[in-house]
């Protein structure tokens, strides 16, 4: 059974314009969790059903990390990654997630694991993030970025099967949450050049099928 976090309030809030967002989105993962089993639910209470740029983080740091090596997780993943986007897209206020995705969850430990193989690349990243491009990172420039989230995701089921070309796309949809969770337009342009990358491995698949 699921246990209840403790109250995201116990946590300092995020802001975007220190360097040390991501460790901090880390720690409140990791500490802010309960024993035992970590839901899609507890994630969102935790971060809250406005924070739509964490929750798309999130699952964006888990497709990169061991626990994408799982069977039908980046799948998943992805899909949770897609409906946050096109609420985004659409201007939602909240965020809405059907029942079975909420209810998903995740051994703690397995999650803990996951976290502290992400706080070596993210240590590296966290002091190049700076408020730089911010058009960049706010509609209507972040929209292809957006679109860009929601035909990756709902497409990841096929693009499992194609080699690389998953981590290349989880790469770049990673890129793009940090480039709209910390309104940094620099990630986006780079999220924009790996997302050219996996196209030209799609290229490169098709041609080699036909």
């Amino acid at each position: 059974m699921t246990q209840t976090p403790k109250h995201a309030d116990a946590a300092p809030p995020l802001t975007v314009n220190r360097r040390d967002n991501l460790m901090r989105l880390l720690d409140q993962l990791e500490h802010e969790t309960a024993d035992g089993r970590v839901s899609v639910r507890d994630v969102l209470e935790l971060l809250g059903p406005r924070a739509f740029t964490p929750m798309l983080l999130v699952p964006c740091l888990a497709l990169v990390s061991p626990a994408s090596a799982v069977p039908g997780v980046p799948s998943f993943l992805s899909l949770l990654v897609g409906l946050v986007a096109v609420q985004m897209l659409f201007g939602q206020s909240r965020i809405w997630l059907p029942v079975f995705l909420l209810d998903r969850s995740i051994d703690t430990i397995r999650l803990r694991r996951a976290v502290r193989y992400l706080r070596r690349p993210v240590a590296v990243i966290d002091p190049w993030i700076n408020e730089r491009m911010t058009w960049l990172a706010s509609k209507p420039a972040s929209v292809p970025a957006l679109v860009i989230f929601c035909t990756v995701s709902f497409l990841m089921p096929l693009i499992e099967f194609v080699p690389f070309l998953t981590s290349t796309l989880a790469s770049a949809m990673t890129l793009f949450a940090i480039g709209l969770f910390a309104r940094d337009g620099l990630f986006m342009l780079v999220g924009y050049m790996l997302v050219a990358a996996g196209a030209a491995l799609v290229v490169q698949a098709v041609a080699l099928l036909g």
